[in-house]
């Protein structure tokens, strides 16, 4: 470790540690985080834990748990029946059901093509997991994929993965359209390979905002309107400027937002330049910030003592005046954060929130679809994958079908103008505050296969210097490279981690 922490004393505007990695291919999920008394909570706090990939997962739709229950096992046996091996159906590999199904009606519906041309392989796990459970079902030779759904915290694992048994082939293999004008860039940069070859598109575009308490602010802040409420949390100055205003006016019983899990999302979805870079670990500025203004969050209780993301009483702040606000990605706005926050539909803060776009853009989550090697149905798969992507009337009806923000611009300029607005939200169209931010976003060749195990042993070591147990910023860098290099050391080839 000695050299690690030499290097890292000696370059100030970007913390490089270690030597070489041996390459950049390995493996690591898409769901933020800090602030917890525990670094259990901390794990939590970042979205990479199980629990959080499995409410991000379900909060994709409002599908219930029982009823994705008995989709998995329709879709387990659908999976064991000979049909599929040989091509008649189109192989999906998923965790959860809760895009899928959705996404197969509305194609269905559009297209004339019929639910029993599918079989779904939904493992029924947390986004998080879904990689191992991949490597098991690919494992056996004889198990049909064609369309493998992927996060973008693991996405390279299988977008790097050029073999024929376990990796993924080029869309244009199977002739998908070139023309990604109409997609937010961000979307297509994550489904592109290390050497820049596009493997994988996401229908979504989960931009992420601020979603605040409007009576809350206008008491505490005298704002009324968004556009005030924007201008007092513009950059993070101003929202940490604001955030001291609202523990003063309201004798510290209101923190600005909840926990620190959505401020380190939004940090990490900043970053422009990825964990790994050159055969070493990277800790750049704008993510190094965030380690001092997340110990200041926590000593001021800008954030809630105690409350972790995903962890009791997260959401419950809604309705208790806890809690101003919370950063809130596409998926997000449903039952999964903010309509639970205000206590569902008819709730005590229902209708009392709108969202701005915060003091950077980010996004939050979205899946990739990627093509198996094995893929013996490219026709439809191609035409699935097109539908949601580059088709904009495919995209514009599936937006329009399931209330998805999608990554088709002109199918979201189709949708906008015509949208009526939350409830949650008082009948705000938040649609055009994603709008900016999708269109700001801009993180180009910014993710590796390792960022779920990186990004939370960084969470880990933020939370433990937040409640004491680091004495300072280096001591807590420092204890975030030991932890990086006792999880991934083995597994990226790295030999001078000692």
């Amino acid at each position: 470790m000695k050299n690690l922490k030499k290097t890292l004393a000696m370059i100030s505007s970007v913390v490089m540690v270690g030597s070489v990695f041996a390459a950049c291919g390995g493996g690591s999920s898409d769901s933020g985080n800090s602030g917890d008394t525990t670094t259990a909570a901390a794990a939590n706090e970042g979205g990479e834990t199980e629990a959080a990939a499995d409410t991000e997962a379900a909060a994709e739709d409002g599908e219930t748990e029982a009823a994705a229950d008995t989709e998995a096992a329709a879709d387990t046996e659908a999976a064991d029946s000979g049909d599929a091996a040989s091509g008649d159906k189109l192989t999906v590999l998923c965790w959860n059901t809760d895009d899928i199904n959705p996404m197969i009606e509305c194609f269905c519906n559009e297209t004339g093509h019929t639910a029993d041309e599918f079989n779904v392989q939904n493992f029924g796990v947390g986004g998080g997991d879904a990689a191992e459970q991949y490597d098991l079902y690919l494992g056996d030779a004889a198990n049909d994929a064609d369309i493998m759904f992927v996060e973008a915290d693991w996405a390279l694992k299988y977008i790097n993965d050029d073999s024929a048994e376990t990796g993924t082939k080029p869309l244009s293999d199977i002739g998908v359209s070139e023309d990604y004008s109409n997609l937010f860039n961000y979307t297509v940069e994550i489904g592109k390979s290390s050497s820049g070859v596009q493997k994988g598109l996401s229908w979504q575009a989960a931009a992420g905002g601020f979603a605040y308490r409007t009576d809350l602010a206008e008491t505490y802040l005298g704002v009324t309107t968004p556009d005030d409420f924007q201008a007092l949390v513009s950059d993070w100055d101003k929202f940490m400027e604001t955030a001291s205003k609202v523990k003063e006016a309201s004798n510290g019983t209101t923190a600005l937002t909840t926990s620190l899990g959505g401020v380190a999302q939004v940090f990490f979805a900043a970053r422009t330049t990825p964990w790994v870079k050159d055969g070493q670990l990277v800790l750049d500025d704008t993510v190094k910030n965030y380690i001092d203004m997340a110990k200041t969050m926590y000593d001021e209780h800008y954030v809630i003592p105690g409350v972790a993301q995903w962890g009791d009483g997260w959401l419950a702040a809604g309705v208790t005046d806890e809690t101003m606000g919370y950063f809130v990605s596409t998926w997000g706005f449903g039952d999964s954060i903010l309509t639970s926050a205000a206590g569902g539909e008819g709730g005590a803060t229902y209708g009392k929130w709108n969202v701005v776009v915060g003091p950077q853009p980010f996004y939050w989550g979205g899946t990739w679809a990627t093509v198996a090697s094995r893929c013996n149905n490219p026709d439809l798969a191609k035409e699935f994958i097109e539908f949601f992507t580059v088709n904009t009337d495919g995209a514009t009806a599936y937006a329009n079908f399931k209330g998805e923000y999608v990554s088709n611009k002109a199918a979201m300029d189709a949708v906008i103008p015509n949208y009526e607005g939350l409830g949650v939200l008082g009948g705000q169209n938040h649609y055009e505050v994603l709008k900016t931010v999708a269109e700001s976003i801009n993180n180009s060749g910014a993710i590796t296969p390792y960022d779920s195990i990186i990004k939370t042993a960084f969470n880990d070591a933020v939370n433990e210097y937040c409640v004491g147990t680091y004495a300072s910023v280096d001591d807590t860098v420092n204890a975030w490279v030991d932890d990086v290099a006792g999880t991934l050391g083995e597994q990226i080839g790295y030999d001078n981690f000692a």
